[in-house]
């Protein structure tokens, strides 16, 4: 039997909004989710400091998907329909080059929750090749939803995607593009307000 993704949606928004209820009476939860992410930060960078950026990867659910869901809102402060899309989606990344003591601290809080989460190192982006550009956004300044609506049509990227590389500036939008498509790219991006560095021969 075929069901209507839209029913779904509301029906898991009917229960967020059950949980975020009881959640109230019970002494803002959200609080406490957000003191223990601190806590493990504090206790991760105590015990091991290890440099670099790291990516944080939910692999599977788990049964208890509307918990992941909730504490991914919490550490990413994306909206209901796109924190289902990530766990819809997985294996997807929840946080991208992120210090490791912020990627542990998430993944205890996904782990405790039931998910699979993985946490692997992410290189030095690699040089453009001779002759090609890479673009990329430092800042996506006042319009932020345009922005983030150019960047998928210039890239074909979903909304959550679109809207991490809005979030977690510098990030490169494109990579390997000739000249021409970097200044093309720039310019669109510029014009909505963003400020945009073109690098590369």
């Amino acid at each position: 039997m075929s069901r209507d993704p839209n029913i779904a949606l509301v029906a898991l928004a009917v229960i967020l909004v059950a949980g975020a209820v009881l959640a109230v009476v019970g002494g803002l939860r959200s609080d406490r989710t957000r003191s223990r992410i601190a806590g493990s930060t504090g206790a991760f960078s105590a015990a091991q400091v290890r440099g670099g950026e790291w990516s944080l990867v939910l692999d599977r659910t788990g049964d208890r998907q509307i918990q992941v869901i909730k504490e991914i809102r919490t550490i990413t402060g994306l909206g209901l329909a796109d924190a289902k899309q990530l766990t819809d989606r997985a294996p997807s990344t929840v946080l991208e080059r992120v210090d490791h003591a912020s990627a542990s601290a998430a993944y205890q809080v996904l782990a405790t929750a039931g998910a699979t989460v993985r946490i692997t190192e992410v290189g030095p982006p690699e040089p453009s090749a001779p002759g090609l550009c890479t673009v990329v956004l430092h800042d996506a300044g006042p319009k932020k939803i345009q922005v983030i609506k150019e960047i998928r049509m210039l890239t074909g990227l979903g909304l959550a995607e679109a809207k991490s590389l809005t979030d977690r500036v510098p990030s490169t939008v494109l990579a390997d593009v000739d000249a021409e498509t970097g200044a093309a790219a720039q310019a669109r991006l510029t014009a909505a307000g963003a400020t945009v560095r073109v690098a590369g021969s």
